[in-house]
């Protein structure tokens, strides 16, 4: 399953900075991702169009979200031959946790969680601070990534239940980490 990114989230907005130092400026029309399709070609052996560059810099509209497979690449060859982390750190899936396995998270202005894996996609709050859900509450959730907003369902609490409900939803999660 290929994951994406939101186009203007943190880590991809990270991404094609990074991605831009490397190529030397800021790819602005469609010679320079016709060149940047190129310069990738050569660096990782991957091509990625300059008609998905294009969109991804935003020159071409119509286009809120970069592939994970697409991210990678571009990653590839914005750290050249250096080992990196960015995909990989930024993202916990559900797939990969083991019951009890603990995740802290934060986003603006000032909230912060801990999360405990549960099993079968369910997630517990084990610490809550600044944040409408509290200790307890109970949710699904398969993947949780930095830099995009957290959505999550079948929320239970003490007061209810909720179909759905998202965190960071101004700018996404600041912190994903593994405790």
């Amino acid at each position: 399953m290929d994951t994406s990114f939101q186009t203007n989230s943190i880590a991809i907005c990270q991404l094609k900075k990074a991605v831009e130092a490397r190529f030397g400026h800021v790819p602005s029309g469609p010679a320079d991702f016709g060149e940047l399709s190129i310069a990738i070609l050569r660096a990782t052996g991957e091509r990625l169009s300059p008609d998905t560059l294009s969109r991804i810099w935003g020159y071409k509209k119509g286009y809120s979200s970069v592939r994970q497979s697409t991210a990678r690449v571009l990653e590839q060859y914005a750290k050249a031959n250096e080992e990196s982390d960015f995909i990989h750190t930024i993202a916990i899936y559900a797939d990969e946790c083991q019951k009890g396995d603990r995740v802290r998270i934060a986003w603006l202005p000032d909230r912060i969680c801990v999360l405990s894996y549960l099993g079968n996609y369910r997630w517990r709050l084990e610490e809550a601070i600044n944040c409408k859900l509290h200790v307890g509450d109970t949710f699904s959730c398969r993947t949780i990534a930095q830099g995009e907003v957290l959505y999550v369902d079948h929320v239970e609490t003490a007061n209810g239940f909720y179909e759905c409900f998202k965190m960071g939803g101004k700018n996404g999660l600041t912190l994903v980490e593994r405790l």
